[in-house]
């Protein structure tokens, strides 16, 4: 999303070894809770800021929100009629209908209704704001006291932003019109945030269904004093620092509620009487720590005292699992890691360094990535710590692991084809190629050694780039610093967007510069696409083009581990061991489907 990309496009996560773990006690006496440890804390629970969609926040939220949708795996709407229906109605222009169940309910008691659709495109269109926020080179808001002073929701989705007039409501429904197609649509709005809360910490309106109702007046009627008051508290009411002191906010419509935040150490989730759709709770509590390193973690699970563990995967961590009786250990992948070539910044990949020469420059940078040994990548790197790793060949995982097809098939590195490809452009002399890559991370700095390795055997110089600022920064800020990168790529919010806005021409997330005439065509037919069942073709196409250009190249998915208690630690007391826990992958947009274990079929 626009508002994502401000603040880093991608989460750059150090793997860390731990010693030194505390043992912790068994406890006999949690009947009916069960514990789950991560190392992704808890920052909010409102989905429209950066903060809400850090991967802690969306494993709560996915748990304690329901609404009318959620995203799977590969990046399909998954839609949940119990709590209500999203209708296209019209394709010219986009006409989207809202309709609320009746039995949609805030854990409150106080029942859904279309204000709190209306509060969150208010927030999510960015038609009202009048203030725009000033970032520093980490990211950070530097005119907070204009923000305050104005109204200041600073959460634009380019999806909703189309939306450019305020959506009609007629009782229980509401009907956005959009003023350009939008293949997102489907996942565009959702309930977000309790108007009603809203209303009454902004406002100090304290019967719900009036405090509701004064919000939508504020925000039909632009009432500018009222939506300042408002928007602020959208903004920074909802997050875990300011619902630790007020957790009575924190009202939810899923299966469980809020009931305990300690900001960077644990959330508590009970049972939400007041939820009527499928999958109902099956604990009365789920606790969600974050305060345990990953060796911990495993303690922790040996000791009894928690029951699901998600810590980094690392060989120390799998050799600790392996000693933990009775331990069930699964493993998987999460984002997908991929060497993102920069074609600007007056690099080696970028056509002003052969004389604009854009064909000797797709050719280098074809070259260099059929130098990657990919299978001995995945076979020393990987594998050890997950069995089942494969080469990812597919380019598109801001929409799915999948998305875009078989288009980059695996096989070893093709040192032939390379040297090839740089005779007939007529390069001689080695290229030196900078790489941004987190090296703290030894899974990364292994496959950059690698990569390093097989490169040069074709005259690629390969070296890690001076930092300017931070990994971060760097990668949005620094193009003329680094000349590919190899980061994790995680799945987005607003699929269809996200491969528009990180590879058309121009777009909001492309830092790598890239500009190709067919892949800006391919783009447009997919912005085109309004047909959920029709995004196959022209996603293929943008993945094609990208082949054809030497943009990029996918690598493997990240390694992830979970283990449940099982049979370790049979305590009498203690909760049943947590069936059929998938491997926990904090790279999705969407965690509602992994948390099908701890909901009643």
């Amino acid at each position: 999303m626009v508002k994502g990309s401000r603040f880093g496009v991608v989460a750059l996560v150090a793997l860390v070894a731990v010693t030194g773990c505390t043992q912790e006690p068994p406890q006999p006496d949690r009947t009916g809770t069960v514990v789950v440890t991560v190392g992704a804390p808890f920052t909010s629970l409102n989905g429209g800021t950066p903060e809400g969609r850090a991967p802690g926040s969306t494993l709560v939220r996915s748990l304690v929100q329901a609404g009318f949708v959620s995203l799977d795996e590969e990046g399909t709407a998954v839609l949940d009629e119990g709590f209500g229906t999203v209708e296209k109605v019209s394709d010219a222009p986009l006409t989207v209908r809202y309709t609320i169940d009746p039995s949609a309910t805030w854990s409150d008691g106080t029942p859904v209704t279309p204000a709190d659709l209306l509060l969150e495109w208010a927030a999510r269109s960015g038609q009202l704001d009048d203030v725009t926020p000033e970032l520093d080179a980490q990211g950070g808001i530097t005119n907070d006291d204009e923000l305050e002073a104005g109204v200041a929701f600073v959460a634009a989705s380019p999806a909703l932003a189309q939306v450019q007039q305020v959506p009609a409501v007629e009782g229980a429904t509401l009907t956005l019109v959009y003023a350009a197609p939008v293949a997102d649509w489907q996942v565009a709005l959702d309930v977000n945030l309790p108007a009603h809360v809203v209303g009454q910490v902004a406002l100090g309106v304290e019967d719900p269904a009036e405090a509701a109702a004064a919000v939508s007046a504020a925000v039909v009627g632009e009432d500018k004093e009222a939506l300042r008051s408002i928007s602020a508290a959208w903004r920074t009411d909802f997050d875990a620092d300011a619902l630790a002191q007020h957790v009575d906010q924190a009202v939810s419509t899923g299966p469980y509620a809020v009931d305990v935040i300690v900001p960077g150490e644990r959330v508590e989730l009970v049972r939400n009487d007041e939820y009527g759709g499928d999958g109902a709770a099956s604990y009365d509590r789920v606790v969600v720590r974050t305060d345990l390193e990953p060796l911990a973690q495993v303690e922790a699970l040996a000791a009894g005292s928690v029951d699901v563990v998600a810590p980094t995967d690392t060989p120390d961590v799998l050799d600790a699992l392996a000693e933990v009786t009775g331990a069930e250990v699964r493993t998987g992948g999460d984002s997908t890691l991929q060497l993102q070539l920069q074609a600007a910044g007056a690099g080696a990949f970028d056509p002003a360094t052969y004389g604009g020469d854009a064909a000797t420059a797709a050719a280098v940078r074809r070259a260099f990535l059929l130098t990657v040994p990919r299978d001995a990548i995945v076979a020393t790197v990987v594998a050890p710590l997950w069995s089942e790793a494969v080469v990812a060949t597919a380019l598109l995982p801001t929409v799915g692991p999948d998305a875009g097809g078989d288009v980059v098939p695996s096989g070893p590195a093709d040192i032939a084809g390379a040297r090839r490809l740089l005779d007939e452009a007529g390069i001689t002399e080695p290229v030196t190629v900078q790489v941004l890559v987190n090296s703290t991370d030894p899974l990364r700095a292994s496959m950059l050694d690698l990569i390093t390795a097989s490169a040069s055997d074709v005259g690629f110089e390969v070296e890690p780039y001076t930092p300017v600022d931070d990994l971060g920064p760097d990668l949005v800020g620094a193009p003329d610093a680094w000349d590919a990168a190899l980061v994790p790529v995680p799945q987005s919010d607003l699929p269809v967007d996200s491969v528009l806005a990180r590879w058309r021409t121009g777009g909001a997330t492309n830092v790598t510069g890239w500009s190709d005439a067919a892949t800006d065509a391919a783009a447009g037919t997919l912005a085109q696409t309004v047909d959920p069942g029709a995004v196959e073709d022209p996603l293929e196409a943008v993945a094609d083009s990208l082949v054809a250009g030497g943009a990029v190249l996918s690598l493997v998915r990240q390694p992830v581990v979970v283990a449940t208690r099982g049979s370790a630690a049979p305590t009498a007391g203690t909760t049943p061991a947590a069936p059929d826990v998938e491997p926990l992958a904090l790279g999705r947009a969407d965690l509602t489907s992994w948390w099908a274990w701890a909901r009643a079929d």
